[in-house]
């Protein structure tokens, strides 16, 4: 089968991760999988194997990208872009793969014999949330996109009936297990011979992962002598908070060292206050180091594999921590690391093939 992917650019996100890791899976199957990008755009974060077909501002092809993104009225040259590429590559297709909320309207309007489906990693018109023309603009055209075209996949059952959304099938997104998986000789809290616990969380700007709440429940068992430090990915925290001799902040340079990130902490804190229910990465990737996980009920956590608090409470976090820090053995992170297993990225895309091959046979 061949499947064409288009971007509207390579990001960082982990959205990107899973169109890259889909596609050299497929491709290990045996099937033909290409992306179709602007020129003006950068290079996979996420290196695939894949074939990139770079398109100029008239849909023709180039050799390389410009490496440079642009927004704005840049990016409705970038759909055009897409839109032109599409009706004159897409024919070469038997399905075309559309991925987010700017890639659906070149998908949906292209003229092509390929089958067209919408894969949805998220509902998007709930992260607009700014209220300025543009954003506005962007919610709009997103919750418009459910409707374009029939055929879709979600990330998970919260997603196959979820306001405007419906869909009939859902694929997770999958894990390497060459990379996250559980630090040797662990024997639980204190395995590293350290004096305090550290807790874990991946610092994102954006009020909706519920970082504050996390900052909130350390500061509360500084103040109560509680030996505990804060160990932040990426940053993206108060600079006052990020100089205190308690708190570390490292960056990643990658899946490994990221992995290196999740068996270097005593626990991990997702407190995200939306779309509960949907797949998020940093639950599932300390699961699968091995790592207890507090959240607000992410994908695949439940009360039998994690610590499942309510949103914007700091203090069931604390409370949590506290269990944790005392427990010294964890029967919910064993049923975590049996629970994952089902997320391994082979398993995922051969049950995406396999939808796939039905569309395109109907």
């Amino acid at each position: 089968m061949k499947i064409l992917i288009p971007v509207i650019g390579f990001g960082s996100h982990g959205g990107y991760r899973v169109l890259s890791r889909l596609a050299d899976e497929w491709l290990r199957m045996g099937h033909n999988v290409s992306f179709l990008a602007p020129e003006y755009s950068n290079y996979p974060y996420f290196p695939t194997n894949a074939e990139v077909i770079w398109l100029n501002d008239r849909g023709e092809c180039v050799s390389k990208p410009v490496e440079t993104c642009r927004g704005g009225l840049g990016v409705l040259k970038n759909i055009m872009a897409l839109y032109l590429g599409l009706n004159r590559e897409a024919k070469r297709f038997d399905i075309i793969l559309a991925n987010h909320n700017l890639t659906v309207w070149p998908v949906a309007l292209a003229y092509t014999s390929a089958k067209k489906t919408y894969y949805v990693q998220a509902y998007e018109p709930e992260y607009y949330k700014a209220i300025t023309i543009s954003k506005c603009m962007l919610k709009i055209f997103s919750y418009i996109s459910y409707h374009l075209i029939n055929h879709k996949i979600v990330n998970s059952p919260v997603y196959l009936k979820y306001k405007n959304l419906r869909a009939s099938e859902w694929v997770p997104p999958g894990l390497d297990f060459t990379i996250f998986y559980p630090r040797k000789n662990d024997s639980g809290i204190g395995c590293r011979g350290e004096k305090t616990f550290v807790i874990g969380c991946i610092g994102r700007k954006e009020p909706e992962k519920g970082i504050r709440y996390v900052t909130e429940a350390f500061i509360s068992l500084r103040l109560r002598n509680v030996p505990v430090r804060l160990k932040v990915a990426y940053g993206n925290i108060p600079e006052d908070l990020a100089s205190r001799e308690d708190v570390e902040v490292v960056v990643p340079r990658n899946d490994r060292e990221l992995g290196g990130f999740y068996q270097s902490v005593d626990v991990l804190v997702a407190p995200g206050t939306v779309q509960h229910g949907a797949p998020h990465y940093p639950v599932m990737e300390a699961m699968a180091c091995g790592v207890p996980v507090i959240t607000t009920g992410y994908m695949p956590a439940n009360s039998s594999n994690s610590w499942l608090v309510p949103v914007g409470d700091a203090d069931a976090i604390v409370r949590s921590i506290e269990e944790i820090m005392e427990a010294g053995v964890f029967d919910k992170v064993d049923k975590a690391l049996s629970d994952i297993e089902v997320f391994s990225w082979p398993i995922v895309a051969r049950k995406f093939i396999g939808i796939l091959q039905k569309c395109v046979s109907k």
